[in-house]
């Protein structure tokens, strides 16, 4: 089963990422994931993708393409695509080359999503994300998993986030128009509680 799920930063593309990872078994595959782990583990497309983000740059879709293409096929069992395809030369990408079940877009306003945002904090070490207004760590500051501290990301900062939903409704909406046009595409108030939206995407699978 191949899952895309779509939504402003800040819908909790990732929290539900994780539910059904748990859930079926999944493989969870974001760009910006992959991109971290060929940098750590210095490849030819890590060097390159550094090459940009250095700059402050984007990647551009060719290498993106080169790098989200090797995660899916080695996804056997499934994967759930979180954050791409962000624009429509994505999208296209994506449908000539896989099968996707099922579309879920986590709808969501800019002001909550700014408000969302800015009470993330991320684990030093193990990179687990929390959420001081809906997901808190047990103890304050200290990641529950490995007890490493928990820190504001330096991307989360308002000028910041403004410039990606920016960037979002210009790129992200024509990809939206474009799935809505497919039966299985699926609309989720994304103000509701975990374990709500939770169960209207596992309702919608099954």
């Amino acid at each position: 089963m191949n899952v895309v799920l779509l939504g402003i930063q800040g819908s909790g593309k990732g929290t539900q990422s994780d539910l059904l990872v748990e859930k079926y078994g999944l493989v969870h595959i974001t760009t910006g994931g992959l991109f971290r782990q060929n940098i750590k583990q210095e490849t030819r497309l890590g060097k390159i993708a550094k090459s940009f983000i250095d700059k402050g740059e984007l990647v551009p879709d060719e290498y993106a393409f080169e790098i989200v293409s090797k995660a899916l096929s080695s996804a056997k069992d499934g994967f759930i695509l979180d954050g791409f395809p962000r624009n429509l030369e994505q999208t296209k990408f994506l449908l000539n080359k896989f099968e996707i079940d099922k579309v879920f877009l986590l709808e969501l306003d800019d002001e909550t999503a700014i408000e969302r945002i800015l009470a993330r904090r991320q684990c030093k070490k193990c990179k687990k994300v929390y959420n001081i207004l809906f997901q808190k760590p047990k103890v304050k500051n200290v990641c529950d998993i490995c007890g490493g501290e928990l820190i504001l990301r330096e991307d989360d900062n308002k000028k910041a986030i403004c410039k990606r939903i920016e960037k979002f409704h210009h790129e992200t909406e024509k990809v939206i128009k474009l799935f809505k046009e497919q039966s299985n595409f699926f609309s989720i108030n994304a103000t509701q509680s975990l374990s709500v939206i939770s169960k209207e995407i596992i309702s919608k699978i099954n």
